[in-house]
């Protein structure tokens, strides 16, 4: 919440009187948009507690501070502002679909729900608007009333998805198939929504009894030359367990987790089915068809990046199931994107702990409490994952990480070799561990098992660029192999060449090989790619003493003890500045 923050509200109460002074004549919400582009990155947390201000100054500083607010995805806290705004300007048309806006992202739809009524009235092709009251419509069983609204919203942007999708489920709560395969089938002349018709016309055929069509669809999508998303497998495995056909289910889970060894919800299916217990139908009746449309619609937008509309659809597939455990892992995912870990831990409490979705959700949750720096809670939930799951890797990696970022070395190998005797008991190879462990044994001062495990990573992923970096710099740092390690380190320049980690690994092994000037452009480069790094920087003033640039060493020097680095390597940075380096 914005309200959390208290540093920086001074500035932000300038800019808006500032602001104010200049607006003289004309609407309240004339120049808004600059005045918050004024405010830049300042909170404006505590906006709403400012007292003995003129009303207009108030206002105007709610709106500002919701525009803020809703840029950071808060929207807990830019729905209130917005809310506060409307108030005071109940008429006003941009504040409403605003407000319309947030109310949803913030999972407060039948808030919004009192707005869709008055922006439907003003605008009848309102693409969201008519949504909301087609998802509110379909939620009350009432399919033909959500069909009426679809029927005469926008169909541009993001409605040329939406809008056949709500369609053809609001007809199958009709019993009109056929007429739902007609909507469904507008999205197949566009490439990027072929997808999307393909997996909801066999979730309808499925639901219609029309089996072998929507076996057809679904070994179509699984067979999809992208390898194909989880819930294509997880709606396909559903329908064999179904009919019977418990073996060819088993099958297939096992060959999706061939590429994901630690998916959860994969591992509890196949689990399950090998228990031979019959599941029910993945998707039941058109609600939930509804729900699952709005949630890959809600996935695809998280994917590119357009995370508020992503939140509102997520929001709208919960809202209209209830309990929905792979929407409100979205949702945490989507808070966890804008740095909200408390509230991404709220809605990961929020699923069922016998979904297929909780363990997923434990393990958010463990990530977000390591954020919020509460990481003794964090290592006690991972504790009791480890214990309540002997097969699995995932919960063990994340306590050896967690240790790995706390500097802990001794502790996170420990985790990272239990993990490590689970992997080859299950016979899975897996380099991420390797390396991983490879890290933490390196700073353990454990270099042969260390350098071992990179060797081992690298056999099983020979063009790793991670890899090849650490064990490449490691043999700079100890005057080995100098040669073969620039190799490697070239190669991984190359995979990665924007990489200022990788970049500075160059530079650095060229410097001990003593071709300085190469060392100088290359790690400028890197300075560029990661100019707070205070590792590069110091490299980088050592690279201009030994040509001679012994001003701009200093200042490289210098720069470096501004940013904060490894205690242990203050006192040489202090000894450079005074004496230089040798000869």
């Amino acid at each position: 919440m914005l309200l959390k923050h208290h540093t920086r509200t001074q500035g932000a109460r300038q800019a808006i009187t500032a602001l104010f002074a200049g607006v003289v004549a004309g609407p309240m919400l004339l120049g808004w948009a600059e005045a918050a582009n004024q405010l830049g990155g300042k909170e404006v947390s505590q906006i709403k507690d400012v007292e003995e201000e003129p009303a207009e100054v108030s206002a105007l500083g709610r709106y500002l501070a919701g525009h803020v607010a809703r840029r950071d995805g808060d929207t807990a806290s830019a729905a209130d502002f917005l809310g506060y705004a409307l108030a005071g300007d109940p008429k006003n048309e941009q504040l409403q679909l605003e407000a319309f806006a947030v109310l949803i992202a913030d999972g407060r739809v039948n808030e919004a729900l009192e707005l869709a009524a008055a922006i439907h009235e003003r605008e009848p092709r309102t693409g969201l608007g008519n949504v909301v009251l087609a998802v509110a419509a379909a939620r009350g069983g009432d399919f033909k009333a959500a069909q009426q609204r679809v029927s005469k919203a926008s169909k541009r942007r993001i409605n040329r998805l939406v809008m056949p999708l709500v369609t053809a489920w609001s007809q199958v709560g009709s019993k009109n198939f056929e007429g739902a395969a007609k909507s469904l089938s507008v999205l197949g002349k566009r490439k990027a929504f072929a997808d999307f018709q393909h997996y909801h016309g066999a979730l309808v055929d499925d639901l219609a009894g029309k089996n072998e069509d929507a076996e057809t669809a679904y070994r179509a999508l699984v067979d999809h030359k992208t390898g194909g998303s989880l819930r294509w497998y997880q709606a396909y495995g559903n329908f064999l367990e179904r009919n019977g056909r418990s073996g060819e289910a088993i099958s297939l889970y096992k060959r999706a987790l061939s590429s994901d060894p630690d998916a959860p919800v994969l591992a509890q299916l196949l689990s399950s089915a090998e228990k031979g217990t019959v599941p029910n139908r993945f998707v039941a009746d058109a609600r939930s068809g509804l729900s699952e449309a709005l949630f890959g619609v809600a996935s695809v937008l998280s994917q590119e990046g357009a995370l508020e509309t992503a939140m509102i659809y997520a929001r709208l597939a919960v809202f209209l199931r209830g309990e929905y455990p792979v929407a409100q892992l979205l949702v945490g995912r989507i808070l966890e994107s804008h740095q909200h870990w408390q509230e991404a831990i709220t809605a990961y409490k929020g699923i069922d702990a016998e979904s297929d979705y909780a363990w997923d959700a434990q393990l958010r949750t463990a990530a977000s409490l390591q954020r919020l720096e509460h990481y003794e809670e964090a290592i006690k939930l991972l504790r009791r994952m480890v214990k309540n799951a002997p097969a699995r890797t995932d919960a063990l990696v994340a306590l050896g990480d967690l240790y790995r970022s706390r500097k802990n070395w001794s502790d996170a190998v420990a985790q990272y070799d239990q993990a490590m005797a689970r992997v080859l008991e299950q016979g899975h190879a897996n380099w991420t561990l390797l390396y991983a462990r490879g890290i933490a044994l390196e700073r353990a001062k454990q270099w042969d098992r260390a350098e071992a495990d990179f060797l081992r990573a690298l056999e099983l992923r020979p063009d790793q660029p991670l890899v090849l970096n650490y064990l490449g710099y490691s043999w700079i740092e100890q005057g080995r192999h100098l040669k073969h390690a620039r190799k490697m380190i070239e190669k991984a320049v190359s995979l990665r060449p924007r990489d200022g980690y990788i970049v500075d690994s160059l530079g650095w092994v060229l410097y001990r090989l003593g071709d300085f000037e190469g060392a100088v452009r290359q790690l400028e480069r890197a300075v560029e790619l990661r100019p707070q790094d205070p590792v590069i920087n110091d490299h980088l003033g050592d690279s201009y003493w030994r040509v001679g640039r012994k001003l701009e060493a200093r200042f490289q020097w210098q720069r470096a003890l501004t940013f904060e680095p490894d205690e242990k390597l203050i006192p040489t940075i202090e000894r450079k500045l005074g004496e230089g380096l040798e000869d």
